[in-house]
């Protein structure tokens, strides 16, 4: 049995859509979401079919999940997480993909008080950019 069912994820930049791509070779029955906000990323993101849904909003991305995983810029993490709140189930897991912890961390714990929140980083990445630079 797998750990997660449905995974979201916020942010479909090049960690983004690289976790998205490894979750389909790894977990090809888990059922992604994904969300960015910028209408261009989610387009190029539904174009080549990164996620099963892609989403306008982060918070319609995070209804279902089992998993949630942030992956935005560091200084977005309060809001995006403040933003996702209210409608994220109970027993769901948050981590997030930001270079520095102890600011993401405090920041999460603050705007998601009593949700479980694993802090992590991909140590991951090229010098390109955007969900088509993505590789499992």
């Amino acid at each position: 049995m797998l750990p997660f069912s449905r995974i979201a994820i916020i942010g479909l930049g090049l960690i983004g859509s690289s976790i998205a791509r490894g979750i389909r070779d790894a977990m090809p029955t888990v059922h992604i979401t994904g969300h960015d906000a910028g209408a261009d990323v989610r387009g190029t993101a539904r174009r080549i079919d990164l996620c099963d849904d892609v989403t306008d909003l982060a918070a319609t991305a995070v209804v279902d999940a089992d998993l949630i995983i942030l992956c935005v810029p560091v200084g977005a993490m309060a809001d995006v997480a403040a933003s996702i709140a209210a409608d994220l189930p109970a027993d769901a897991v948050v981590s997030d993909v930001g270079s520095s912890k102890a600011s993401v961390l405090a920041a999460l714990e603050a705007a998601l008080p009593g949700r479980t929140i694993i802090p992590a980083h991909p140590v991951a990445g090229t010098e390109k950019s955007g969900p088509e630079a993505g590789f499992a």
